[in-house]
């Protein structure tokens, strides 16, 4: 199974790259080849202009991988700009992929923020999407480390689930 892990915060001091690298954790003991995407590394470019370099190795990556995490941060109650230009121009072969989210939140109140890229998944690529959700705040993390023993505990929850519907899903 060849998952893309997908971190699409752009923020130095992104939380949701830590969900995503605790996820990254919590599959790796499982018989599982892992793609972890920091865009924080990648150039990118608007829809209007060309695909760079960085966009089209992506473009392979999401087309290579059987299913996808995406790590989001919360920006005005929707998804970030990276993520937005990743999904508008490497998306293309992403259809029918199982996929799940994690989020970074600053507050409890935007827990439905990630109903947006369900949304985009789902209708524009008919994503089958992990109905558990990894939702953190800010409460959650200690110094950019995550603290709280219930977050541990559901992101082990959410690994266990993701691989093993995703294997169940590769199997049919």
């Amino acid at each position: 199974m060849k998952t893309l892990i997908l971190s699409s915060s752009l923020s130095p001091k992104s939380r949701s790259f830590l969900l995503c690298q605790a996820v990254n954790a919590a599959l790796s003991g499982q018989s599982i080849q892992i793609d972890f995407v920091d865009l924080r590394d990648y150039d990118l470019a608007p829809v209007h202009r060309s695909k760079t370099a960085d966009m089209e190795r992506l473009t392979e990556k999401v087309k290579e991988a059987d299913n996808i995490i995406i790590g989001m941060g919360v920006h005005c109650y929707s998804i970030n700009d990276g993520l937005k230009i990743v999904l508008d121009t490497c998306f293309g072969d992403a259809t029918n992929k199982f996929f799940g989210i994690v989020c970074a939140a600053g507050g409890e109140k935007s827990y439905l923020s990630t109903m947006h890229l369900t949304q985009i998944c789902m209708n524009e690529w008919r994503m089958i999407q992990l109905p558990r959700v990894i939702y953190a705040t800010g409460q959650d993390f200690v110094n950019d480390a995550i603290a709280n023993p219930d977050l541990k505990e559901r992101i082990g929850i959410f690994a266990k689930e993701f691989y093993t519907i995703g294997q169940k899903l590769l199997a049919e």
